[in-house]
């Protein structure tokens, strides 16, 4: 029996959430997404002195197909692939993190591997998290896109 599966969010944790939403507000903002949920509930039971903080970033209007969320054991190691229709796109996103002093791992280079074939930057959170910003293209279709150096 076939299924039909579609990915609903990921959820990030950050133990400093204010240095991880600076680098997410930059660079999904680039892409068109923005927090369309923001919560902040500075908590002060007893017991309990924390703060709640999570953002969504999606669509204007739209539902989050990320959350950051405040926590004490940070996401480490995630792979966050975002894909994008335009590679401009991909040029202003590395443009975006070189300026702000957020880790260019990869600039913007094409891929051309057999099994690859796409256009691609790849940036690090403050957790350590690879966030990848990519064009796919059809195999064998190659289409320079100008290189960037970081």
């Amino acid at each position: 029996m076939p299924v039909s599966t579609t990915l609903d969010h990921v959820t990030i944790v950050a133990e400093d959430f204010g240095a991880s939403r600076a680098v997410y507000d930059a660079l999904l903002g680039c892409l068109g997404l923005a927090p369309t949920q923001d919560f902040s509930d500075p908590e002060g039971e007893d017991g309990d002195p924390g703060t709640v903080a999570a953002v969504g970033y999606g669509e204007p209007a739209g539902r989050p197909v990320l959350m950051l969320v405040a926590g004490t054991t940070a996401t480490t190691g995630a792979h966050l692939a975002l894909a994008v229709s335009d590679p401009a796109l991909v040029r202003a996103v590395h443009a975006t993190a070189r300026d702000a002093g957020i880790p260019v791992v990869q600039a913007p280079r094409d891929w051309e591997s057999a099994q690859l074939h796409y256009y691609g930057t790849q940036l690090r959170d403050p957790a350590g998290n690879l966030v990848e910003v990519l064009l796919h293209r059809p195999a064998g279709l190659h289409q320079p896109t100008g290189s960037v150096r970081g």
